[in-house]
């Protein structure tokens, strides 16, 4: 611990920055100090001086152990104080340049600093470690007995956090190693990764089937599938896939010709492996087995905390929600279905959307390029040559498609329709519009009987030349209630809400707002509204 000073003194003098010193060595003076004027004097003059007379040195332990609590302090610091001593070393010469010569002094020993600065955190585990081997040859009766337990009991609370930062200074070590060899290509040297199981391993051509050798690190939360380099010093491997634990399977005995085969299925490949003997090969698949478990139970517990603290914010939600808001009273319901339904979903994935068979090693997974769906290659369609879709969405692009053509039609010819008025139109009439962020507009709106499924908005006159034009197919059509105090010109309002675009469009009546919500609802199912044939004049003529 005087090195530790003795390091902490010069990094001073060089001129280093003092919130760098006091963010490397945290309170360490404090914990020398306290060793150095309280626990060893009196410790050394219990044992030299008063033994004789007084056998004890847990009373001694009993009184100081509490001030051992700031070893807690610097243990909290200390992977902070490791990142700092890195920094520092890699950017600032004089840095390391005094580090170095204070390492070659005797009184170092030859060690590093970063050597030296895990000392303290190992110092409370040897006091433990003293103390239980102390009370095993202390006689049962003995006066000092009471106070040595009550002393262990007190170090050990703080022995468990520095047994903690040892052990992920380890985990972190072993990480490091891997970087190492996997020649820095792979970003792994992260706190959430941790190595379980690594080893070489055969695996078999899917081309001529002979055996590879090759290399597989099984961390928590993936497999690095690796081909070994040539390397004069030290082994070293490139990494040729890296396949996530979520999802995958095992499968034995793949081929029953191959001795000690298995195989592992990922979303991102599978794999067809040999071990060498059979203890090998169960000791794999049970290895393998008990992470993909372990990764799910983890999955499971943070899904629950996810979806409790979504439904802790259902129960606070806004009685009556703004016009905005596209959720509607009876929406906590919907989700608390969705809730019910996640398992429903999860067991879709493994399963194909279009003939609900197993995905398994002969029958691949895909995913559909527009919904994500889980499809096989049998049920797939392609789209423009790459793409692969369910046949739901192939068909939508289809109706898309020829809606696409339809408009490039009207744009083509737009003497067709040149009145959005009267007998060319299915509904008719002015409306107060808003898009979000932006205030109300008065605009003419119409549906027209040679495109039903489309929704003219115009600010300027009566006709189609420059009007916008909103495919309904898709949208959501719904009534907003009228708020309270809100002016006149809301009070009729309807919405028309997509993923990308949301609409508030306000009719001068409730008729006239049912009128509309009706043939929007229509269009928007894509189907054909009836003929209405209604305009804004005889709207006012039958009022």
């Amino acid at each position: 611990m005087f090195s530790l000073q003795v390091f902490c003194t010069k990094l001073t003098e060089a001129g280093i920055p003092q919130d760098v010193i006091t963010g490397i060595f945290s309170n360490i003076s404090s914990i020398y100090c306290f060793h150095d004027k309280f626990l060893l004097p009196e410790l050394k003059t219990r044992i030299t001086g008063e033994w004789d007379s007084n056998p004890r040195i847990g009373d001694i332990l009993q009184k100081l152990a509490p001030f051992m609590k700031m070893y807690g302090e610097y243990v909290k610091n200390f992977d902070r104080a490791m990142d700092l001593v890195n920094t520092w070393t890699q950017r600032s010469s004089q840095f390391k340049s005094v580090v170095q010569n204070i390492q070659k002094q005797d009184v170092c020993g030859n060690l590093t600093l970063q050597h030296h600065m895990l000392e303290p955190v190992q110092r409370i585990p040897r006091y433990e470690l003293l103390l239980k081997d102390y009370l095993k040859k202390l006689p049962d009766d003995a006066l000092d007995r009471k106070d040595a337990e009550k002393a262990l009991e007190l170090i050990s609370t703080a022995a468990n956090h520095s047994n903690a930062a040892i052990r992920k200074m380890e985990k972190m070590h072993k990480l490091l190693e891997v970087y190492e060899r996997l020649g820095g290509e792979e970003d792994i040297v992260n706190p959430a990764n941790e190595l379980i199981k690594e080893g070489h391993i055969k695996k078999m051509s899917a081309k001529n089937g002979t055996a590879q050798d090759r290399y597989l690190y099984l961390f928590n939360n993936m497999v690095l599938y690796c081909v070994p380099k040539l390397r004069l010093m030290g082994q070293k491997f490139s990494v040729r896939e890296r396949i996530d634990i979520a999802g995958m399977e095992v499968q034995e005995n793949v081929k029953q010709n191959l001795p000690h085969s298995f195989a592992i299925i990922g979303k991102q490949r599978s794999l067809e492996l040999q071990a060498r003997t059979a203890e090998e090969k169960e000791d794999w698949i049970q290895v393998i087995l008990a992470t993909i478990e372990r990764h799910k139970q983890n999955s499971e517990t943070f899904n629950k905390a996810f979806n409790s603290s979504f439904s802790r914010e259902d129960d606070h939600l806004p009685e009556s929600p703004g016009p905005w808001c596209s959720t509607s009273t009876d929406s906590d319901g919907e989700r608390l279905h969705e809730r019910k339904s996640s398992k429903k979903k999860e067991k879709e994935k493994q399963t194909c959307k279009g003939c609900n068979e197993n995905f398994n090693f002969t029958k691949r997974k895909h995913h559909c390029k527009s919904c994500g769906a889980a499809i096989c290659a049998k049920c797939s369609k392609t789209l423009d040559k790459t793409s692969r879709v369910c046949p739901e969405c192939f068909e939508a692009s289809l109706s898309l498609e020829t809606l696409c053509v339809g408009e490039q039609k009207r744009k083509a010819a737009p003497e067709r329709q040149a009145s959005l008025t009267g007998d060319n139109c299915l509904l008719c009439s002015y409306l107060q519009v808003q898009e979000k962020g932006k205030s109300w507009t008065k605009m003419w709106a119409a549906v027209t009987k040679a495109e039903p499924l489309v929704l003219y908005l115009q600010s300027s006159g009566q006709d189609s030349k420059g009007a916008r034009a909103v495919l309904l197919p898709g949208f959501d059509v719904s009534v907003v209630p009228p708020p309270a105090g809100e002016k006149s010109e809301v009070k009729h309002a309807l919405r028309l809400s997509h993923t990308q675009q949301t609409l508030l469009l306000s009719a001068q009546d409730a008729e006239l707002q049912a009128r509309w919500v009706d043939i929007l609802s229509k269009a928007a199912r894509g189907e054909m509204p009836t003929d209405a044939s209604t305009s804004l004049t005889e709207h006012r003529k039958s009022q």
